[in-house]
């Protein structure tokens, strides 16, 4: 019993941790004092989101390094050749901090650092037993989705689309999140929380999230249950319906809402991307990460990747991610040597990356510490090669069969 006890401790003090994380990122974002203007252009800028963020981050960095030390060394050198070479392009971007003003330089450094503590931190919960991680991500997307129901608790139904002074896709990303989580832990519960988190994400019309929701179940679903017979007849009874209601459809996601910016194309940020375009062929080796100011990035992840890791370490960094969702796919198609509930992760993994991926070219940041979004990203890119740890069960002493000599 001690010894059950011993084991399950790292699994518990890694999972508070992430969990006290999601939280700290999320929940400060319910506040009605909030400036409107200030949260669409940069909601990092608000006092009371940096010191959740900060204090998450860092009681998530201190737990992992004290309670993990053996796992943190394991995980490092189980890094695919993908993973690997992202971090050798985030280290030689230090280089490109090297211009400004000296705090800026000092800051963006401190950043780059940062970046790759969390990643290695991150990755260090996929060595989690597989109960004690389908605990972890299962519990944080109940947490993600309280959220959602804090938010409209405390702040009141949506004025036409703001939940009090959150901006709908900042309202969104933790509740998206909390769908991908979900996908991971079979059940009622996971049930519960994809349908309570994607009918608050309908209700503020977040097109990003409600399509890359709809991605991520579909890509779950389809390589965990390939083999079901009822696959295809599924589908096209949801395109049917998709059909049937392509009137609710356009109304949820907002397709006829002139006021929406889609006078500009489908994303309604196509100015954004133009001038973003215009910043990258001004420094096309990159300014460095954490540089980019403003709406200069374009408010697209992949955009501001290439602004500030270059044209060539940008490029290669998107390359290495869709490397990384090719393999996620071939690893959830896969069943042999898996057991159904890592089956399901590797499914539920495949599903979240993709979505996450689509969705970068309407989020602002594709590497990021300080949002719901970025960190789901970075949890699931990052999974190192180990294997699964399991507990061996005792093997039972029996008592030796007397042999009768005639």
């Amino acid at each position: 019993m001690n010894l059950r006890h011993r084991r399950a401790q790292p699994g518990i003090a890694g999972s508070i941790a992430f969990w006290a994380w999601c939280a700290l990122v999320s929940y400060p974002m319910i506040n009605d004092s909030y400036d409107l203007a200030e949260l669409v252009h940069e909601f990092a800028s608000s006092r009371t989101a940096l010191i959740g963020q900060a204090s998450g981050l860092l009681m998530f960095l201190a737990t992992v390094c004290i309670a993990y030390p053996s796992r943190l060394r394991s995980a490092i050198g189980n890094l695919n050749t993908a993973q690997l070479a992202i971090l050798l392009i985030v280290c030689i971007s230090f280089a490109l901090q090297l211009h400004g003003q000296e705090m800026a330089a000092l800051i963006g450094i401190f950043y780059t650092v940062l970046l790759l503590v969390t990643v290695l931190a991150l990755s260090v919960l996929w060595t989690l037993d597989p109960n004690d991680f389908e605990r972890c991500v299962g519990v944080a997307s109940i947490i993600l989705c309280m959220f959602g129901i804090s938010a409209i608790a405390i702040l009141g139904w949506p004025n036409g689309r703001n939940i009090g002074g959150i901006q709908p896709n900042l309202f969104a990303a933790p509740l998206f999140a909390a769908f991908i989580f979900a996908q991971f832990r079979p059940g009622i519960l996971g049930i519960l929380v994809r349908v309570l988190s994607f009918g608050m994400i309908a209700l503020v019309s977040s097109r990003f999230a409600l399509i890359g929701c709809v991605a991520a179940f579909v890509l779950c679903e389809l390589t965990f249950n390939s083999r079901s017979h009822w696959n295809i007849p599924a589908l096209i009874g949801a395109l049917a319906a998709g059909a049937l209601f392509s009137s609710e459809v356009v109304g949820v996601l907002g397709l006829d809402d002139s006021t929406r910016g889609l006078s500009s194309g489908f994303s309604g940020r196509d100015e954004y991307w133009h001038g973003a375009l215009a910043a990258i062929a001004d420094n096309p080796l990159g300014i460095g990460f954490k540089r980019a100011v403003g709406d200069e990035s374009g408010h697209n992840g992949y955009l501001k990747t290439l602004l500030e890791f270059g044209v060539v370490g940008g490029g290669l960094m998107i390359l290495l991610l869709a490397c990384s969702i090719v393999t996620a796919g071939i690893e959830a198609i896969e069943r042999s040597g898996k057991t159904r509930q890592q089956h399901r992760f590797a499914c539920a993994r495949f599903g979240g990356l993709v979505a996450l991926s689509f969705g970068a070219f309407f989020q602002p940041q594709l590497l990021s510490l300080g949002d719901t979004f970025g960190v789901t990203l970075l949890f699931l890119l990052f999974k190192p090669r180990a294997k699964w740890r399991t507990v061996a069960k005792p093997i039972a002493m029996t008592a030796p069969v007397p042999v009768h000599r005639s």
